[in-house]
């Protein structure tokens, strides 16, 4: 750069081929950067940047934004934002949802704008720094400088592979390095940093726009890398009505390019469809003749699947839709003639300015016209859009399943859970769907194999009661088909529920005896014992595996069984009182509100008898994943269950698979050999008889798998210090009594318990502080001034203040979010939103502190 204020073209010359250029190279790696100046103010140039640029990664600065509780009106579709928010500052990124990254937050200082992330790809990773520097003077310059040193280090002593690349404005002046008039201190800083580190600055043209035509245009924003190598940097017009430029880079990856997914998926039109001449076919279908001569209960199962979807394709239409839908845009043809001619009157001005042009004056007068013009057109467009969304929802019957889908992709701003590219275990990256399917299935069955090394099975004592036979009768099983929510999504063999419930009089015959057939030969058909895994994320790294929560869809056929079988098993337990009266959860006419209030009444009533209270809650490692058949299926005789019953349940566990699927592409069937399955109806019921021999422990209670135990004292007033301490030894020794028994039953049962995860807290009103000496498993556990419970914070004095806070923070967060979509919403609706998304977190356990007095509530 000769200091000379000429701003270059963008690279790549006429429009045509820069657009050829951007479409011809899927392995380019593009970051674009520059300082927003005022995020809010621009936030549909920036919105229609990356709808239209698509760039990897976008870096703003000078976002000037409070970090708000809710973030999801700033994001946009197709990327996940990442921010480090400030009032007159700040710095963000928006991360196309393809790309791995993952936040450094740990590198990053207190009050400064500044924002680390790694990007993992096939040749390198990459770490980038977006930094501001406002004008503070010059101890600000050192502070920052210092704490980007401090990081940088310790990246390059984590991943000395890594390319460093620092980017953002500096608002430094060099002489000699960047061609500014004047060197001032933050120059030198930046400069000293970059010799030190080897870093090669690229940009090399100026980046603001000066408000004065007589002003010489600066340097301020800067890209420091050190692998300059392949780079190609442009500067082209600014976003919005911002006044520093946007700074372009794109440079070449060992990267396979994106892969959109290519797959379809068929849609049912249920309003159009000919029920009644359904239920003619399915009435008058020779059921006998066709699918019950076959003497095995696959095959019979496959076959009556089979007939329900031929009746499908006769007398439902359908249509096929690519996989994702066909969605349109918000920025229609005059965002996209408003923006060319933004960018020619950009041009137009640099190439004047270039050749010092007596008409550079009247050129920049018509840029500045162009760009408040665009902006006025995209804000039009986008206001034209909110007001169709509207319209959309007013049509829609309110509480539909279009309404509420619509609704929350209206609060999320439309924004779906992204899935990048996933880092295996040897830090390759897996990216395409089938990769990505088969190493979740990988990691989802490792979860669900257990390897019992030949051990044998606990013993429980038989009880004297037995349980009569399961009986499928026409009725029973129509009455489940006419319950089915046909809202719910269809199952691996395509079979939604409103055809089940539509036909249920024609089909019910049918399926009990499907069903009679697989319960008398104790098997259950193999096409029912593959589940189908969609991966939810969790918060945290999106690139980590481990980080995805799998949902199992399994077929309805099986559910309908399950239900039936379920029914009786429950009504036999629950009469016969053979489930633990310490047991909550997946029970009738219990809660967790339930549980929480007699714990709460101990606790308290310890407090108010002058003693003590010790309670401490266990976290059950893959709970429901990990349950040992073999143990399992050893306790259901002890429960009078019969022998029929006890053979099916067997088939129904052994055998059993998993696939995952990722935009339509499925993984390669995982087998699994432990868990009760996800997404089966008949699995609450058999990891309650799996636990229920645990709670015979005193004082443990258990909401499925969440398991509380606790001991406690009363005393008189005013007792001698030794009998305290005597009585908080007695309690520790009493927990300590019951941990070891838990942990015994965990060894017979194959069960694992987290340690590092158990809570312990002393409920105590007393001034002298209760030290708790306790271990689990070899692990020593510390006692905090709080215990969560079933999602209720629970203090050491038995008080909600802390809950409540939280709590109201969470609904205030929520009232943001419905309180930005209110454009969208009639007042009916926002009621209706406010009642489902907003009230019940207020009202979840109300019923423990609703009559507590005021001071027991507030700080």
């Amino acid at each position: 750069y000769s200091g000379g204020g000429i701003i270059p073209l963008v690279a790549g010359g006429r429009r045509g081929k820069q657009r050829h250029h951007h479409a011809a190279s899927p392995i380019t790696f593009t970051v674009d950067f520059c300082n927003i100046r005022g995020l809010h103010s621009n936030l549909e140039a920036v919105h229609h940047h990356l709808e239209t640029a698509k760039p990897a990664l976008l870096f703003l600065t000078e976002t000037q934004i409070s970090s708000p509780a809710d973030t999801s009106y700033l994001s946009c579709p197709g990327y996940k934002l990442e921010h480090s928010f400030l009032p007159r500052a700040g710095v963000c990124v928006y991360v196309r949802e393809d790309i791995c990254s993952r936040r450094l937050s740990l590198l990053e200082g207190r009050d400064l704008s500044i924002l680390w992330l790694r990007v993992d790809s096939d040749d390198h990773p990459r770490v980038y720094a977006c930094l501001y520097r406002s004008h503070s003077g010059n101890a600000e310059i050192d502070r920052l400088m210092e704490q980007v040193q401090t990081a940088t280090d310790s990246v390059l002593a984590q991943i000395p592979s890594a390319e460093i690349v620092v980017l953002g404005d500096f608002n430094a002046h060099h002489a000699e390095w960047l061609g500014s008039r004047t060197t001032d201190h933050a120059g030198r800083s930046v400069h000293d940093f970059a010799l030190s580190y080897d870093l090669t600055q690229l940009v090399s043209s100026p980046t603001r726009i000066p408000d004065v035509d007589d002003h010489t245009p600066s340097l301020l924003d800067l890209l420091l890398t050190s692998h300059p190598d392949s780079y190609l940097v442009s500067v082209d017009a600014p976003l919005g009505s911002s006044d520093h430029c946007l700074i372009r880079t794109r440079v070449p990856i060992s990267r396979r390019p994106r892969v959109k997914p290519n797959g379809h998926r068929r849609v049912w039109h249920y309003r159009s469809a000919d029920w009644d001449g359904m239920r003619s076919f399915f009435a008058s279908y020779p059921w006998e003749r066709v699918c019950f001569k076959l003497d095995d209960p696959d095959a019979v199962a496959v076959s009556v699947s089979d007939v329900v979807l031929q009746g499908m394709e006769l007398f439902i239409p359908s249509s096929v839709v690519p996989i994702g839908g066909n969605t349109r845009p918000w920025f229609g043809q005059s965002c996209k003639l408003a923006a060319r001619n933004k960018q020619d009157c950009y041009r137009a001005w640099a190439e004047a300015s270039a050749v010092r042009d007596v008409n550079t004056s009247l050129l920049k007068k018509k840029y500045n016209f162009a760009s408040r013009s665009f902006k006025r057109v995209i804000a039009k467009a986008k206001s034209e859009h909110m007001a169709s969304i509207g319209e959309r929802l007013v049509r829609l019957p309110s509480g539909t399943r279009a309404f509420w889908s619509l609704a929350k992709a209206v609060q999320g701003n439309f924004c779906k859970p992204s899935l990048p590219s996933l880092r295996r275990g040897d830090d390759t990256l897996a990216h395409t769907a089938k990769e990505k399917a088969d190493l979740l299935g990988s990691l989802f069955a490792s979860n669900s194999t257990l390897e019992d090394k030949g051990c044998s099975p606990p013993k429980i004592l038989c009880g004297d009661t037995f349980m009569p036979e399961i009986q499928f009768r026409q009725r029973l099983v129509r009455k489940v088909l006419q319950s089915l929510d046909v809202n719910k999504s269809s199952g691996p063999d395509g079979i939604p529920p409103i055809v089940l419930r539509t036909c249920a009089p024609e089909l019910a015959p049918v399926l009990t005896r499907l069903f009679r057939f697989s319960y008398s030969v104790g098997e259950v058909p193999k096409s029912w014992k593959t589940a189908i895994i969609h991966p939810i994320p969790k918060k945290g790294d999106s690139s980590n595996p481990s980080n995805y929560r799998p949902i199992a869809i399994t077929p309805l056929f099986s559910k309908v069984m399950e239900t039936t079988i379920n029914c009786q098993l429950m009504r036999y337990l629950e009469e016969h009182q053979l489930i633990s009266d310490r047991q909550y959860g997946f029970r009738q006419r219990r809660s967790a509100g339930d549980l929480l209030a007699y714990l709460t009444h101990r606790w308290t009533e310890a407090i108010e008898g002058k003693g003590e209270a010790l309670a401490v809650s266990l976290d059950v490692a893959k709970a429901f994943d990990r349950v040992w058949h073999k143990a399992l299926l050893s306790k259901l005789p002890s429960y009078g269950l019969p022998e029929k019953l006890c053979e099916w349940i067997s088939s129904f566990l052994e055998g059993r698979s998993i696939k995952v699927v990722i935009d339509g592409a499925c993984s390669d069937p995982k087998p699994i050999n432990a868990g009760v399955p996800q997404g089966c109806v008949l699995s609450p019921t058999l990891f309650l008889l799996h636990i229920n021999d645990m709670l015979q422990i005193s004082n443990i209670h258990c909401y499925a798998d969440d398991s509380t135990g606790d001991a406690l004292y009363t005393a008189r007033a005013n007792v001698s210090r030794v009998t305290a301490y005597e009585n908080r030894t007695g309690l520790v020794s009493r927990l300590e009594t019951l941990l070891g028994e838990v942990s015994d039953w965990g060894r017979q049962n194959l069960v694992e318990f987290n340690p590092k995860k158990t809570q312990v807290c002393a409920f105590t009103a007393k001034k002298d502080p209760f030290v708790v000496n306790l271990h689990f498993e070899n692990t020593p556990l510390v006692a905090s001034a709080s215990i969560g419970i079933l999602g209720v914070d629970i203090s050491s004095d038995v008080q909600f203040r802390g809950h409540l806070e939280d709590k109201a923070k969470l609904a205030s967060k929520k009232l943001g979010v419905l309180s930005r979509a209110k454009q969208y919403f009639q007042p009916g609706h926002r009621l209706q939103l406010y009642k489902a998304q907003v009230r019940p977190h207020m009202e979840y356990c109300s019923h423990l502190w609703a009559g507590a007095p005021q001071y027991q509530l507030l700080p």
